[in-house]
């Protein structure tokens, strides 16, 4: 119940994708505190009834909870082709981006997606077509690797936490690390609707910078106690 009311008073603003990452957020703090399975099943029932309802049933008594962009963001999702000009043209664009820059890409002289502005705001939610077409699958598969050992080492943290307060704190930055990733990666090449969340440390905006350095260093601090109790422990053992 905590995380719904920021949640719902994200969307009102709205911004969908920042409402989603919070969700996100409090389900994998509940799978970390030990939230039995039933309780996830009350969950995502309650999830499946909310989104029926938004999507379905409040259209049809006349109550649009979803502004029309997000509504054209997700029937681009659906049908990306049926209407190639409007509501796909983003991800038409970026697809045909990504898929440019081939194996090393076209560097970023030559990378008309972007340098002419064809694939829009692709300075914020889709700087990872840029990446894709400047510098192709090479650039692509390094930014992704460095995300991948980002993630792993945020896990790694994790498990080594020594009281629950750590592990929950670096288990919600995790989920929002790895939630932001996927889909942010996902929405640019299509098997994700696009939802405005931003690339980590990659899209334009101060904000989102701050918050992730921000979240870096309560995972560096969890990583610090941890050690720092390890060794307590190897002294008093040695004692």
């Amino acid at each position: 119940m905590l995380a719904i009311l920021p949640a719902m008073l994200v969307v009102i603003q709205p911004d969908l994708g920042s409402a989603l990452v919070y969700t996100a957020i409090a389900c994998t703090v509940l799978f970390v505190a030990g939230t039995r399975w039933t309780h996830f099943l009350v969950i995502g029932l309650i999830t499946v009834t909310s989104i029926v309802g938004i999507l379905v049933a409040a259209p049809a008594a006349g109550v649009h909870v979803l502004k029309q962009y997000q509504v054209d963001r997700l029937t681009a999702f659906v049908n990306p082709t049926d209407n190639p000009r409007r509501q796909g043209y983003q991800l038409k664009e970026s697809q045909v981006a990504i898929g440019s820059g081939e194996k090393t890409g076209r560097g970023p002289a030559h990378a008309s997606q972007t340098k002419l502005d064809f694939l829009p705001e692709h300075h914020t939610d889709f700087v990872f077509s840029v990446v894709g077409e400047e510098f192709g699958f090479v650039g692509a598969a390094l930014v992704l690797s460095l995300y991948a050992l980002l993630i792993w080492r945020a896990l790694r943290i994790l498990t080594m936490s020594k009281n629950l307060y750590g592990a929950l704190i670096a288990g919600g930055i995790t989920a929002m690390l790895m939630f932001q990733v996927f889909v942010n990666v996902g929405m640019t090449i299509g098997i994700m609707p696009i939802t405005g969340v931003p690339l980590p440390l990659l899209s334009y905006g101060g904000s989102s910078v701050l918050v992730t350095f921000l979240a870096i260093g309560l995972l560096q601090s969890i990583h610090v106690q941890a050690r720092a109790s390890a060794a307590a422990k190897r002294r008093e053992l040695i004692a």
